[in-house]
């Protein structure tokens, strides 16, 4: 146990995560004795030599194409057309752009940095109040990882030896509910407010939108159609989705230059380094996990606290939503997955419900201080302080917590669609 204690010992102290997995796997080595040295190297290589992890770059490259190419700004004006006209106006304009986004990006900080930017703006002109354009912004773009494709699914996939088709189908059901509690929460408050609305929009202009939108549109249609018709693997997929967005970047919208191509690509470079790293370190630390059976170790824990498998499922739900206000979510991924999988096969949790309900919970702490990733990207775009853009965000938490609680009680909210396409034994 006292690798784990080391690991949260380095992460109290402020070790990035990654150094902090390898630092206490490395000096647990040292310390036992239990192989050489030389499974260091090993097992971090084998843990980023993943065809499939090819995918997670992939689909971060999309995200910044596609806010690079104009597509942004024609999702939004779609969105509008449709929605603009509800009470509340662009708060759901907003939310439903980002439920469109995420079926090409699957990523929150994408969302944040590409839409966020367009809506905040266009919110303030409509005259919403700052810190509530902040709070919807924020609170919708964690819809990406949800809505296939999802970056943190294809972690999970890997690290979970789970169909990542089957973990993409599960989210569908689920980010539109989450959408659905987004919109009554925005509804309710923009009531009391009095807050603006559009004129409904005639058919003509909604067909113009539709049409100007089409090409970003398609982009979810080939990715999970091609998944699903075994065209391609999602790998195959991620990198069709790129060549796509430059194809629609270039010579559709035109306003993709060779300039931000490179600032894409050395961003995609970064992200990709720091996934890299937490793959080859959590691949090390998952070992060192298996040989000290913290696994083993934490099961008999919570089934001694209880026998009553609902109150061990709280439990894990709790644990991954504190995990994920503080954790980079790849690293929590990373981390706790094969700490939790065998408790959940005991519990007779099927893998892709597990997995969707982890990165769902994980992504709540995307809005929960310390962390708080999205929250602070989007109190940086609306010019107030973090403080305000957590207030603002407060009331979405309801919403959540009602559909994290959804999922656990009804399985089939994540189950039905795999179920549909794959059959029962999928």
């Amino acid at each position: 146990m006292w690798v784990v204690l080391a690991f949260i010992l380095m992460i109290g102290l402020g070790v990035p995560v990654g150094f902090a997995m390898m630092l206490s796997a490395v000096e647990y080595i040292r310390h036992t004795g239990s192989t050489g040295m030389s499974m260091v190297p090993q097992a971090m290589i084998s843990g980023v030599s993943s065809y499939t992890m090819l995918a997670i770059p992939f689909f971060m490259l999309v995200g910044e194409l596609m806010n690079s190419s104009g597509i942004t700004k024609r999702i939004f004006h779609f969105a509008s057309c449709l929605v603009g006209h509800v009470t509340g106006g662009l708060g759901h304009v907003n939310i439903l752009s980002s439920m469109i986004f995420a079926g090409m990006s699957g990523a929150a900080v994408a969302d944040c940095a590409g839409l966020g930017v367009i809506e905040i703006k266009a919110m303030r002109e409509d005259g919403f109040d700052a810190d509530f354009s902040v709070g919807v912004t924020a609170a919708s773009s964690i819809i990406g990882p949800i809505i296939p494709p999802s970056s943190p699914m294809v972690l999970f996939g890997i690290a979970g030896s789970v169909s990542i088709g089957s973990l993409f189908l599960g989210g569908i059901v689920v980010g539109v509910i989450m959408g659905l509690f987004m919109m009554t929460t925005v509804y309710i408050i923009a009531r009391r407010r009095n807050y603006p609305k559009h004129k409904r929009a005639r058919l003509g202009e909604i067909f113009r939108s539709f049409v100007a939108a089409l090409p970003a549109l398609l982009s979810p249609v080939i990715l999970v159609g091609g998944i699903l018709s075994g065209y391609f693997t999602p790998t195959e997929a991620a990198a069709t989705a790129v060549f796509y967005s430059l194809a629609v970047g270039l010579f559709v919208y035109r306003e993709l230059k060779l300039g931000d191509i490179a600032r894409v690509l050395t961003t995609g470079i970064e992200n990709l380094g720091l996934v890299m790293l937490l793959m080859a370190t959590g691949k090390i630390f998952a070992w060192v996990l298996g040989i000290e059976k913290i696994a083993d170790t934490a099961a008999e824990g919570l089934f001694s606290l209880s026998s009553n498998p609902w109150i061990i499922i709280v439990l894990i739900n709790l644990l991954w939503l504190f995990m994920g206000t503080f954790m980079e979510t790849n690293a929590s991924i990373l981390l706790l997955t094969p700490i939790l999988m065998p408790i959940a096969a005991q519990l007779g949790w099927h893998p892709v419900h597990f997995g969707v309900t982890m990165v769902f919970a994980l992504m709540i702490g995307l809005l929960t201080p310390p962390m708080a990733i999205c929250l602070f990207i989007t109190s940086k775009l609306g010019g107030i302080s973090f403080q305000r853009a957590f207030k603002a965000v407060t009331p979405y938490y309801i919403g959540l917590l009602v559909v994290l609680v959804l999922m656990n009680v009804f399985p089939d909210i994540v189950l039905a669609v795999p179920k549909h396409f794959f059959g029962q034994a999928f």
